[in-house]
């Protein structure tokens, strides 16, 4: 059977501050009218049952979760009491599903993606699929580079694998300077890594116990099943004593038998204001605007005001982002820095909000 786990943890700070700890990104609608995270699941229906999904989150936004996935069963929607990276939430997750059902396969969603074409996205999916039942294969789906981009990790894709359509990995590339993110677009081997994933769950566990036996012998400690009343206390023992990885480090760069499918379809995980450009559209002067917003002799530059006008005059690649509660401008070129500011807030003890 196919299992969605979604991953709606962390809050994307560098987009501040319209996303924030109590309201981040996978929680605002950014790619339709649903909050990202429920497009997420939106984009797994018909293949993936709501009653057997898995979500994790962090603890503090498991009833805003909840509030936004309404047809998940409250006991699918995992808080975690510390955020740990993704490698323990994978671990978890299929440690969940496998003894739920033997032959669980995941597909594994991060909640903070815009992909606009879901029918070319299930195709994708398939293929995905049909090389982790077939092959009994870690897979990934990478995505075609648009440009030469530096906030992603690559993956260089090697010689066909036994299913059509699906290559193997030859290696998972670091996050590029821009000289060699320009070289990998004009090489055609690379691939962005989109942080979704397909497998079997058994699978995937066989990778863990080999490469990260600490995180596995965590994992015999949860032995509740979601809703019963030890899985609560078990998760948080697993969580306390669980390393802190991601699951390209701690799993996919050394794991046997690793492959990847080109995506078919457009994807964007909106990391920062900059992506916002390409998921709301331009306008004749390459500015990108959402709410009430009133450009005058302004180009390349993003505006959002979410309370209130916003009116920018005589700018030339700037964000100004308005809350009601915060403003943030800056530079285009330094919106990768943005979480600077969520640090001296912190520094100075006001709230992310603010």
């Amino acid at each position: 059977m196919i299992h969605a786990v979604i991953l709606a943890g962390g809050w994307g700070e560098r987009l501040w501050p319209m996303s924030t700890r109590e309201r981040p990104k996978q929680l605002l609608a950014l790619g339709s009218e649903r909050p990202l995270v429920a497009d997420a699941l939106a984009r797994v229906s018909g293949l993936a049952a709501p009653e057997t999904t898995l979500v994790l989150t962090s603890a503090s936004l498991r009833a805003a979760i909840l509030s936004v996935l309404p047809d998940v069963p409250a006991d699918r929607v995992i808080g975690e009491p510390v955020g740990k990276n993704t490698a323990p939430a994978i671990a978890l997750a299929a440690h969940v599903l496998v003894r739920e059902d033997p032959d669980a396969v995941m597909v594994v969603l991060p909640a903070d993606h815009v992909v606009r074409d879901v029918d070319a996205f299930r195709h994708t999916l398939a293929t995905a699929l049909e090389a982790a039942n077939g092959e009994r294969a870690l897979v990934t789906l990478g995505v075609r580079p648009t440009r030469a981009e530096t906030g992603y990790g690559y993956i260089r894709s090697g010689g066909p694998a036994g299913t059509k359509g699906v290559s193997l990995v030859d290696s998972f590339v670091e996050k590029p300077d821009g000289q060699t993110a320009r070289s990998y677009v004009e090489d055609g081997s690379y691939l962005w890594n989109s942080g979704m994933f397909v497998w079997r769950a058994d699978r995937v566990l066989e990778e863990v116990a080999r490469q990260l036996p600490d995180l596995s012998s965590a994992l015999d400690g949860v032995t509740g099943s979601p809703g019963s009343d030890s899985f609560p206390e078990d998760v948080a023992r697993f969580y306390e004593a669980a390393p802190a990885i991601s699951i390209d480090y701690g799993i996919m760069e050394a794991a046997e038998n690793v492959l990847v499918v080109p995506a078919g379809f457009d994807w964007d995980d909106v990391g920062a204001w900059t992506a916002l450009a390409r998921v709301w559209g331009v306008d004749a002067g390459g500015n990108a605007a959402s709410g009430e917003v009133v450009l005058l002799e302004s180009t390349d530059s993003v505006v959002y005001s979410e309370d209130g006008l916003v009116a920018v005059l005589g700018m030339e690649g700037v964000v100004v982002a308005s809350t009601g509660a915060a403003t943030l401008v800056c530079p285009k070129s330094m919106v990768g820095d943005v979480r600077r500011i969520v640090e001296e807030l912190r520094r100075r003890n006001l709230t992310d909000s603010q």
